[in-house]
């Protein structure tokens, strides 16, 4: 059965989903708050993660980057022979 779409039955729908909305937010209200409580607890560790990563990126990256640039120029040079090192087996 369809539904006119006057004013007054788009209102009434309107009114029905609020309150199914109300509904489904106290449903899930204890799974936002054990959400959020776990949020919450992890914000320390994140952040302090975030800024350990930082340090090892702004520490490594340039010099690897340095490093491993002119080990390929190197390794271009010698066409990709660059042999076993000295004293490995």
């Amino acid at each position: 059965m369809t539904r006119a779409y006057t004013p007054e039955a788009m209102r009434a729908r309107f009114w029905e989903l609020y309150d199914e909305k109300e509904a489904l937010n106290e449903e899930i209200a204890p799974l936002r708050k054990k959400r959020d409580d776990m949020r919450d607890k992890l914000r320390g560790p994140v952040a302090e993660y975030k800024e350990a990563k930082m340090a090892f990126v702004k520490l490594s990256r340039p010099r690897m980057g340095k490093i491993d640039m002119e080990m390929a120029v190197l390794a271009r040079a010698l066409g990709n022979k660059v042999g076993i090192r000295e004293g490995a087996e």
